[in-house]
C-alpha cells in the first residue's frame, strides 16, 4: 500500500504558505515573500492560491509543489540521521537484556537513557494556524507539566527508555512524512523539525509504542 499524501486544496496551501512564509497586511499569505523564496513572480503565487473555495485543488504545478515542499521539509541530512539514530536505538535496545548487563553502556545509565521515557504529541497553536509537534522527556510528573505549557497534549505514551522512544518517534516522523514541517524559532521552543501541519493522519503512540517493545522483546 502506497503511504497516504495530503491533497492540496487551495485552503491547504493557504495554511502552508502562511506559515512558511508569514502573512501581510491582510492576514493572508506574504506572497510577496513566497514569490522571492521560490523565483517566481507575485501574480504567479496569486494564481496558484485562487480559487472558488477553499476545497478547490490548488493550482500549483508538481514541479513548483516539490519546490515548496523542499522549503518546507526539514532537509535530506536530517532525514538521513533520524534514521541512522533509530537503527542505533534499535540495536541498543536488542542488547539491554543481556546478562550481566553486557550490552549497556555505563554512559546510558549516567545520562538516565535507561529510565522511563514520555513521548507526546503536542498541538501548538501558531497565529491562526495549529501544527503539531513530538516531544520526548524522562517521564515525571514535572516534566509533563513543562510539555503542557509548550502545547496542548493530544497522544502520549510512556516506554521503558529512551532508545524506546527514539525508535517510536522515528516511526511516527516517517509516518506523517509528507506533512512533516520545519518550524521557526518564532513558532515553537524546541524539536523544529519534529513538527508536521495538523490535517496528518492521526498517531497512535500507544499502539504503536506497544508494536515496538512487543516486536524488540521476540527477537
Amino acid at each position: 500500500m502506497s503511504p497516504a499524501k495530503p491533497t492540496w486544496t487551495r485552503a491547504r496551501l493557504l495554511r502552508v504558505m502562511t506559515l512558511r512564509f508569514g502573512v501581510n497586511a491582510h492576514g493572508g499569505p506574504d506572497t510577496v515573500a513566497a514569490a522571492a523564496a521560490m523565483g517566481v513572480s507575485q501574480r504567479t503565487v496569486q494564481r496558484w492560491l485562487h480559487g472558488a473555495h477553499g476545497r478547490s485543488l490548488a493550482h500549483i504545478p508538481p514541479a513548483r509543489l516539490a519546490q515548496l515542499m523542499a522549503l518546507l521539509q526539514p532537509d535530506p541530512g536530517t532525514i538521513a540521521r533520524e534514521a541512522q539514530q533509530a537503527r542505533y536505538a534499535a540495536k541498543a535496545i536488542g542488547g539491554l537484556h543481556l546478562g550481566r548487563k553486557a550490552g549497556i553502556k555505563p554512559a546510558w545509565e549516567k545520562q538516565g537513557w535507561l529510565d522511563q521515557h514520555l513521548v507526546v504529541v503536542l498541538e501548538i497553536k501558531v497565529g491562526a494556524q495549529r501544527i503539531r509537534q513530538l516531544a520526548v522527556s524522562r517521564s515525571t510528573v514535572s516534566k509533563t507539566e513543562e510539555l503542557k505549557k509548550r502545547g496542548r497534549i493530544i497522544d502520549q505514551a510512556v516506554v521503558p527508555t529512551r532508545f524506546h522512544a527514539t525508535v517510536l518517534t522515528h516511526k511516527v516522523l516517517t509516518d506523517v512524512g509528507p506533512w512533516r514541517f520545519q518550524a521557526g524559532a518564532d513558532q515553537v521552543l524546541q524539536g523544529y523539525t519534529q513538527s508536521w501541519l495538523a490535517d496528518g493522519p492521526v498517531t497512535h503512540l500507544s499502539r504503536d509504542a506497544h508494536r515496538i517493545i512487543e516486536e524488540k522483546e521476540n527477537r
